[in-house]
């Protein structure tokens, strides 16, 4: 199966999944993923933010896809907008340093729990960068930057930030589940076996 070479053990069979089954390759494509995700968010920001005036729009696919400039100081697609930046990189900020601290205490960091990690990790510091540093005017009241709009089923605006933090959570969600069983598992083969 060709998840289990990304995941290191069957995807689709829970009871014999251990998400977190240990690598060689220790932290690398943690560091990877993360590097790779920020860059493209950043890259992408400046990139359609050097081309587009606010509000601008660029057709991708008629009627379905388009890139247009937004700003928000709110969270993921514009929501809660009348908090304060200052509180958004709060936020994030204790968010980030709360899952670099889980990453580090994990047992067993697998090729998923690495990619997950990775993908949040990244997200919020690229909307983190944003809340400090887009305001020319003053350092923590910047706003994020969206540009990604599906407006054929009106579907807020987004980046790429948004896309890393909506498939790294779930694929976080799962890594912790089995995490858990797998912890539950090895500790009572150890009651068993004194």
């Amino acid at each position: 199966m060709a998840l289990e070479f990304f995941f290191g053990a069957p995807f689709i069979r829970f009871e014999n999944m251990p998400v977190n089954k240990p690598t060689r390759t220790g932290h690398w494509l943690f560091i990877t993923t993360f590097l790779i995700a920020l860059v493209v968010d950043l890259g992408s920001k400046y990139l359609v933010e050097s081309r587009l005036e606010m509000f601008e729009e660029y057709e991708i696919w008629e009627g379905v896809f388009r890139l247009r400039l937004i700003t928000n100081s709110g969270m993921m697609w514009g929501m809660a907008e009348t908090v304060p930046a200052f509180v958004w990189v709060a936020i994030r900020g204790s968010v980030l340093l709360g899952l670099v601290w889980m990453y580090a205490s994990l047992e067993h960091k697998g090729r998923m729990a690495q990619l997950a990690f990775g993908l949040v990790c990244a997200g919020a510091l690229g909307n983190i960068y944003d809340n400090i540093f887009q305001n020319p005017n003053a350092l923590f009241e910047g706003e994020v930057r969206d540009f990604l709009q599906f407006y054929w089923f009106e579907f807020p605006t987004f980046n790429v930030a948004d896309s890393c933090i909506c498939v790294g959570a779930p694929l976080l969600l799962l890594v912790l589940w089995g995490h858990d069983r797998t912890v539950r598992a090895n500790h009572t083969l150890s009651a068993k076996n004194l």
